[in-house]
C-alpha cells in the first residue's frame, strides 16, 4: 500500500514540472497560472499554520491539564483528548505518546487526528483563510456535518485493526520493528469514543433543531480563532526581530515560528512544504477539470455533482487545499458535501498515507478503510441534515444579491433555461 502514496506523489510532481514549464509562457492563465497561484499560497498557509503550531506548547497544557482528566473520568485513554484537537502530523502524534494510557489507545489516538485534529487546527482556519466570506456559512453545514462521522470512521478503522491482530510498533520511530499486537476489545474501543460520540450526538442535535444557531456559533468560533492566529503570529514576529518578550517581559512561552536548532521542521518551513505541494496539486486538479471533465461530470451526477464538485472530490483525497481552490465555482449543495467529505477523507493518499508509511506502516490499509467509509457516510448525513439548510441559504444569497442570478447554474441548464424563455417570449410577444 505505500506505494500508492508514492505513485499519488508522482503524479502531484509530473504535474507541477508541467506547470513551470507553462508558467514561463503564460503565468497568469492555464495549468502555468495554477502552478504559480500553488506557490503563492504559502503566504495564505503561513498566517494559520504559524498561529497554531506557535500555540503548541500552550494546547498541550490545555489538553493535559483539562481534557486529559475528563477523558480518563469517562473511561477513555487520555491519549485521544490529544488528537482531538491537534492533527497527529503537527504534533498530536508526539503529544498522544506522552499521556497514553495504553498503546491501543495510542494507536485510536493516531486515527483521531487524522479526522479531528486535522479538521480543527488546519482545514477550519486554513479554509477560513482561503474561502470567501460569503461561502464560510457553506463552510460550516459542512465541517458540523463531517465531525458526525469521525467516531464512525475511527471505529471502523479500530475494528479492522482488531479484526486482522495487526501489530504496530510501541515507540515513535520510522524503522523499528511493529512487534506490539493490537488486542482492543470492542466495548472498550467504544469506551474510548465516549467523548467524540457526546460530542456529535450533541452536535447532531443541534445542527438539526438549532441550525441557525450553529452556524452564527461556528462563525464566531472561526472568528475568534482566526484573531487568536492573528495576534500569536504578530508577537512572534516581534519576538523574532526584537527579542521584546524574553528579555523584556521575562518569558516566552510560545514556540519558535521559523527552523532552529532544536526543530527544523517548524511553522515557515511547514507553511513551504504545503506550498510547494500545491505547486502540483493545484495544475493536477486544473487537468482533472479540462480532460475529464466529462467523465467527472457524468459520473457527479449520479451523486448530485456538478463537475466542480466532482473534482472536489478527487482533490480533497490529495490535498484538501486544493479542494478549496474550487469551492468558489462550486454550487452551495456542492460546497457543505465537499467540505463534509473533507473532514475525514482528507489527505487520504496524500500527507496522511505518507504520515502513516512512516511510522505506522501495517495501518495504511485500515486507516484508508476508516476515513474513505467515513467521508463518504458523511456525504449522506450532508444531505440529510445540511443540504436543505444550505438550499435555503442559497436562495437567501440570491434574493440579496450576494450570489448572482446565473451563478452557479451547470451550462446544460442555463441553455435549456435561454431556449425556454425564448419559446415563451415568442409565444407571449410574436403573433
Amino acid at each position: 500500500m505505500v506505494i500508492i502514496g508514492d505513485i499519488v506523489i508522482y503524479i502531484i510532481m509530473a504535474c507541477a514540472v508541467a506547470g513551470a514549464i507553462a508558467s514561463i509562457k503564460n503565468s497568469e492563465t492555464g495549468i502555468g497560472g495554477q502552478f504559480m497561484e500553488g506557490i503563492h499560497s504559502i503566504g495564505h498557509i503561513f498566517v494559520p499554520a504559524a498561529g497554531i503550531m506557535a500555540s503548541i506548547p500552550y494546547l498541550s497544557w490545555f489538553i493535559d491539564k483539562v481534557f486529559g482528566p475528563l477523558f480518563e473520568r469517562i473511561g477513555a485513554d487520555p491519549a485521544i483528548a490529544a488528537t482531538a484537537i491537534l492533527a497527529s502530523d503537527m504534533g498530536g502524534y508526539q503529544l498522544a505518546e506522552a499521556l497514553h494510557e495504553t498503546y491501543e489507545g495510542w494507536i485510536m489516538a493516531l486515527i483521531v487526528g487524522f479526522m479531528a485534529g486535522a479538521t480543527i487546527v488546519f482545514s477550519i482556519p486554513m479554509g477560513l483563510a482561503m474561502l470567501d466570506e460569503r461561502d464560510h456559512k457553506y463552510m460550516a453545514l459542512g465541517i458540523m456535518s463531517g465531525l458526525l462521522t469521525i467516531p464512525i470512521g475511527v471505529f471502523i478503522a479500530s475494528s479492522i485493526i482488531a479484526i486482522t491482530n495487526s501489530k504496530v510498533r510501541d515507540v515513535i520511530s520510522t524503522t523499528s520493528e511493529s512487534t506490539y499486537e493490537f488486542t482492543l476489545s470492542y466495548a472498550k474501543i467504544l469506551a474510548n469514543l465516549t467523548p467524540l460520540l457526546i460530542f456529535v450526538v450533541i452536535l447532531a442535535a443541534g445542527l438539526y433543531f438549532f441550525s441557525d444557531q450553529m452556524i452564527k456559533g461556528f462563525m464566531w468560533f472561526g472568528r475568534i480563532m482566526d484573531a487568536g492566529i492573528k495576534l500569536v503570529l504578530v508577537f512572534s514576529i516581534v519576538e523574532i526581530f526584537t527579542g521584546l518578550f524574553s528579555n523584556v517581559l521575562g518569558g516566552w512561552g510560545f514556540d519558535p515560528i521559523m527552523a532552529d536548532s532544536e526543530d527544523q521542521f517548524r511553522a515557515l518551513e511547514t507553511a513551504g512544504y504545503i506550498g510547494i505541494m500545491l505547486a502540483g496539486a493545484f495544475p493536477m486538479v486544473y487537468l482533472l477539470q479540462k480532460y475529464a471533465g466529462a467523465a467527472l461530470e457524468s459520473f457527479g451526477r449520479k451523486f448530485g455533482l456538478s463537475k466542480q464538485g466532482s473534482a472536489g472530490i478527487i482533490a480533497t483525497i490529495a490535498n484538501i487545499l486544493a479542494m478549496f481552490k474550487l469551492v468558489r465555482s462550486m454550487p452551495p449543495k456542492d460546497k457543505v458535501i465537499n467540505i463534509a467529505f473533507g473532514v475525514c477523507s482528507a489527505f487520504l493518499l496524500g500527507d496522511h498515507l505518507s504520515f502513516t508509511a512512516n511510522f505506522q506502516p501495517t495501518l495504511i490499509l485500515p486507516i484508508i478503510l476508516g476515513k474513505l467509509s467515513a467521508g463518504l457516510i458523511a456525504i449522506a448525513f450532508a444531505y440529510k441534515l445540511s443540504i436543505p439548510k444550505a438550499r435555503e441559504l442559497e436562495k437567501k444569497d440570491r434574493e440579496n444579491g450576494i450570489i448572482g442570478k446565473d451563478e452557479y447554474i451547470e451550462s446544460e441548464e442555463f441553455e435549456d433555461q435561454v431556449v425556454a424563455a425564448e419559446y415563451e417570449y415568442e409565444q407571449t410577444h410574436v403573433k
